[in-house]
């Protein structure tokens, strides 16, 4: 679920778990601050509104009667988001494939030109299975596609620790590839009109 997922629900369990202290309160026949009360009344009303907002966005055909049934529909959000953040990362890696088999390597020495290709298909070869898996894939830092070899070719240890580590960790064959390459030996084949 995005971000404002939980804060919202976690808000509308908040707001409740005020609002039945005070109803505790009124059923020992306690004093309760009236306009604390009606304060609590209004915030839970608030977070139940912008939950529901967030539903109907979501599932714009939604109803619900109850507690259960939206639990059930918060349940189904919940997987749908996850399958669509699971196809933007496949997504992701196939799309970066794709820009890897785009370009092209140039170097004066053919041998350099040939050893850089291996990587490279082995580079395409890994984000494709990656892509294929079941669940969820490696998530792959760094920007789109078309700018992510130039981003990757400028990162520096130690400044850029975190992402190498995580490209060498998901991605190994991806990882020697940029290491091998530098960035003016790669270039990208444009779309001629015909």
């Amino acid at each position: 679920m995005s971000s404002l997922w939980p804060s919202t629900i976690t808000s509308l369990h908040d707001t409740l778990a005020l609002l039945g202290e005070s109803v505790e309160e009124l059923r020992a026949a306690k004093a309760v601050d009236v306009a604390e009360v009606i304060e609590e009344l209004k915030m839970a009303a608030e977070s139940a509104r912008n939950l529901r907002a967030l539903i109907l966005a979501e599932l714009p055909e939604a109803s619900w009667q109850n507690r259960q049934e939206l639990d059930e529909l918060l349940e189904k959000i919940e997987k749908r988001v996850e399958a669509r953040n699971i196809e933007q990362l496949r997504s992701r890696l196939l799309g970066l494939a794709a820009e890897l088999e785009r370009g092209n390597i140039v170097h004066r020495r053919a041998v350099r030109v040939k050893q850089l290709n291996q990587l490279r298909d082995q580079a395409i070869n890994e984000l494709q299975a990656q892509a294929a898996v079941k669940g969820a894939p490696q998530p792959l830092p760094g920007p789109d596609a078309d700018e992510w070899l130039e981003w990757a070719c400028c990162l520096k240890e130690p400044d850029d620790a975190e992402s190498l580590q995580t490209i060498r960790n998901g991605f190994a064959h991806l990882d020697e590839f940029v290491a091998n390459l530098e960035p003016d030996m790669w270039v990208v084949k444009t779309e001629t009109a015909v």
